[in-house]
């Protein structure tokens, strides 16, 4: 195929209609299509298994090292009138490195980042072992339960805060 532009000769804005697409791949098998007054949609015109789009961030950076930030999604309101804390990123999801990565090792953690009258900091994380760090509290519905996948409903939390365990409790000294 031809480009448009080149290295030294950029094109500067593009615009489309509503409704516009850009068609990606010699098949055109993937589209990302504008949806007037609502966003983009992203489609792997493909049907079968194994077919669906996807979206990969890839970091430049060749020495990865303990908390490097991988790839980031933000998101803002920075034409809010209100201005200052309105104006900040509300929320936003961080791949973090949790080490240096290394022939052996790319162990990275997901940062999920909220605010409350401040630029977004992490509330929540999931560790490249599992392991899910909540910064406050955490709240179920009215009988949620809590299990293991072979018993998923091992214990349970009324509205009125009583837990129940579904088998007997053993307690291990020590």
């Amino acid at each position: 195929g031809d480009s448009l532009g080149t290295a030294s000769l950029e094109w500067s804005d593009l615009y489309l209609a509503d409704g516009g697409i850009i068609y990606f791949g010699n098949d055109q098998e993937i589209t990302l299509t504008h949806a007037a007054d609502d966003g983009l949609i992203l489609k792997h015109v493909g049907t079968g298994d194994g077919k669906e789009p996807s979206l990969t961030f890839q970091a430049g950076d060749n020495d990865i090292a303990a908390d490097d930030v991988l790839g980031s999604i933000f998101f803002q309101a920075p034409d809010e009138g209100a201005g200052t804390d309105a104006v900040l990123v509300a929320a936003g999801i961080e791949a973090v490195s949790e080490g240096n990565f290394a022939a052996d090792n790319n162990a990275t953690k997901l940062s999920f980042k909220t605010a409350a009258s401040e630029a977004a900091s992490e509330k929540m994380s999931l560790s490249s072992a599992g392991l899910l760090t909540v910064a406050d509290d955490i709240v179920f519905k009215d009988g949620g339960t809590i299990g293991v996948s072979s018993a998923t409903d091992a214990m349970t939390v009324s509205s009125a805060g009583i837990v129940t365990f579904k088998d007997d409790i053993l307690i291990k000294d020590g």
